[in-house]
């Protein structure tokens, strides 16, 4: 493994490279909200042995890359563009999970950065139905309640507040709201809506799920499985959002059986 940065926007995008530029393939993964590219060197070492080349970036915001303004999916999309074009990678694979599958179907309409396979990896993008709608405004309602107590910063509000966004799984959202720029940010990433957009990918699409995902619904997955024209779907049954970190060996042997397929 080496660790690099690369300049971009009058600062850096720091990432890690495993095996090596002359691998046939290079599979390009980022890391989900909250993450970084720590977080995904256990998957990347193992596919290292299957030689491929592997580049994770810290997107910014994130671990070390020094690049901290209010981003919009646009911007997102423009940075790894930017980051593939600097690398000078071809054959590339696009791996993504959690948050950043909105960005790779940004990625793949905008038809600039063109993978040859793309894998959705416990992905969210779906962000406008109803269900999601009534919960949204009667969670927000609530949070508000205790965000207009949790001024007395006591111990049990703050308490509190914490395990409320920790049962709507919205810890993101209450670590954003320490910076109005990196909140702003988060707003921007969870308000698009790629419904539409999602039926434009025209390549090969690996979508990978596991049923004790809490984050995003089986119902997601039908949905995107449907839209897309050349997804194959694997389900993995006893897995959670965070497989990758738990077990990666799985996780690799699911992207590998549905490249054979």
């Amino acid at each position: 493994m080496q660790e690099k940065k690369i300049n971009f926007l009058n600062s850096e995008i720091n990432y890690k490279q495993f095996g090596n530029y002359k691998a046939k393939e290079t599979i390009l993964i980022l890391h989900g909200w909250g993450g970084s590219s720590n977080s995904w060197i256990k998957v990347a070492e193992l596919l290292e042995k299957k030689w491929y080349n592997i580049i994770v970036p810290d997107l910014p915001w994130f671990w070390e890359t020094g690049i901290y303004k209010i981003f919009t999916l646009d911007n997102y999309a423009e940075v790894i563009e930017k980051l593939a074009t600097k690398l000078k990678l071809k054959n590339v694979i696009l791996w993504w999970h959690s948050n950043w599958g909105a960005i790779s179907i940004k990625l793949i309409t905008r038809n600039i950065l063109k993978p040859n396979i793309l894998v959705l990896n416990n992905s969210a993008w779906i962000r406008n139905d109803k269900k999601r709608n009534f919960k949204r405004k009667f969670f927000h309602k609530v949070s508000s309640t205790i965000k207009a107590i949790a001024f007395l910063k006591t111990e049990r509000i703050l308490f509190v507040r914490r395990i409320f966004y920790k049962l709507i799984w919205s810890r993101d959202y209450l670590e954003a709201e320490k910076n109005p720029f990196l909140k702003q940010t988060y707003l921007n990433m969870i308000s698009s809506d790629l419904n539409e957009e999602i039926k434009k990918i025209d390549i090969k699409t690996f979508l990978i799920w596991w049923k004790k995902d809490t984050y995003t619904p089986i119902s997601d997955w039908k949905l995107m499985s449907k839209n897309i024209k050349k997804s194959k779907m694997i389900v993995l049954e006893k897995e959670t959002h965070w497989i990758h970190i738990k077990n990666p060996e799985l996780l690799i042997k699911a992207f590998l059986k549905l490249k054979e397929l």
